[in-house]
């Protein structure tokens, strides 16, 4: 059970009857509806004026994969940044209890510049274009190959002893087509953020709604959606993916981004039942607490609690469970399109380690920076996110006095 500071922390009585008697649409809902709106404006401006590019200064053309992330990071502001501008002195406490965990505020920052660069590197930084057959298996800066007397292989550094060096032409070297490494990192990345966000939103809205609705009501209600989450648990996304991928997403079916919006659909759909049962076992424990009650006993309606009550105390315990989501979602997207079994394979990590591993021209051994780089570039990633998951979940269970 909540503390006694906490429950009357958490409950400011307010007199909900003439709060539901009077405007009953929010500032945060018009934003959220006024952001929809500019969203439907740029996207009707981009398929009609601009069907080329929709932000010349980054040569950006969106896709339909761009935009689908642009509605979830709408959705990830309104319901988690916004929160925290809306109530600094909230965000301030947060942000002390954080630094009782360096570690995660360290994975914390790390994420966020993986996620700025893969929103913006590829237009800021990288031009691609046809890969430069000519200059494939080029070595990292500082690292050298052994090449001998191969006829085929062109050098962009200098060649000592048999021996190519790399240089900062390619800091990270190329594959066996000529592809920049590190620009295939950062595309990697946007892959893995058009995939992992829309998916964790959709992951994160649908488990909340039927979790929170099951623990607060009880009864026929939770029995009903308990046994529909089993039932769905049975069924493994991976494999209704990859059979969709296999009959309608084929190289011949004409569907264009068919593959993203296929995987965020399927795993999101599926994969909600975990944070379901968290929600629903949080709501349990607090639609008995006091400050709903106090709030029952002012008029406030079943909607507004679960809003304005059950929802917003389970954020450490949503958040860790999405956090925990994302690496799993961004592993199987490497992991389809590494077994070519994703329409989005072609800038994703998964594809580059594939590559890598190929041995036609020269054994894997010998051109090690292609895989490396990549599988500690996830490695990384997923060990960020949970790190920072853990850490946000201490940070922000204030009913645990908001340390730990």
């Amino acid at each position: 059970m909540p503390s006694k500071d906490f429950e009357s922390a958490a409950f400011t009585e307010v007199d909900w009857a003439a709060r539901d008697r009077g405007v009953t649409v929010r500032k945060r809902t018009i934003g959220l509806v006024g952001a929809f709106l500019a969203l439907g404006a740029l996207y009707a401006y981009d398929a009609i004026v601009a069907p080329e590019e929709l932000v010349a200064a980054l040569n950006w053309d969106v896709t339909r994969a761009d935009w689908l992330l642009l509605v979830a990071t709408v959705f990830f502001a309104r319901y988690g940044l916004f929160p925290l501008a809306a109530d600094l002195d909230r965000t301030r406490r947060l942000l002390g209890r954080l630094r009782s965990h360096p570690i995660g505020l360290a994975a914390l920052l790390a994420l966020a510049v993986l996620t700025a660069i893969g929103l913006l590197g590829p237009g800021l930084f990288f031009d691609t274009g046809y890969p430069k057959l000519k200059y494939r298996l080029q070595p990292p800066v500082y690292t050298s190959v052994f090449v001998g007397d191969v006829h085929y292989y062109n050098c962009v550094g200098k060649v000592v002893d048999g021996y190519c060096h790399g240089t900062w032409r390619y800091p990270l070297g190329t594959n066996r087509y000529g592809e920049n490494v590190l620009e295939l990192l950062v595309y990697g990345i946007r892959v893995a953020l058009q995939v992992s966000l829309p998916t964790v939103v959709l992951i994160g809205v649908v488990g909340t709604v039927v979790g929170a609705l099951a623990g607060f009501y009880g009864g026929w209600v939770d029995d009903a959606l308990m046994r529909y989450v089993d039932i769905q648990q049975t069924v493994p996304a991976i494999v209704v993916y990859i059979l969709l991928a296999t009959f309608f997403l084929g190289e011949y079916s004409g569907v264009t981004d068919g593959g993203l919006f296929a995987f965020v659909g399927v795993f999101g759909l599926l994969n909600w039942g975990g944070v379901a049962r968290v929600v629903r076992s949080d709501a349990l424990q607090q639609r008995s607490a006091g400050y709903v009650r106090a709030a029952r006993a002012t008029g406030a309606s079943d909607l507004r609690i679960l809003r304005d009550r059950i929802v917003p105390n389970a954020r450490g315990t949503i958040v860790t469970e999405l956090s925990r989501r994302v690496p799993l979602l961004v592993l199987a997207q490497v992991a389809l399109a590494y077994l070519s079994l994703s329409r989005i394979a072609s800038q994703s990590l998964g594809r580059v380690i594939r590559v890598g591993l190929e041995s036609e021209v020269m054994p894997w051994h010998q051109k090690w920076w292609v895989t490396t780089f990549a599988v500690a570039l996830l490695a990384f990633a997923v060990a960020a996110f949970n790190v920072s998951g853990d850490s946000l979940r201490d940070a922000l269970d204030t009913r645990q006095g908001g340390s730990s």
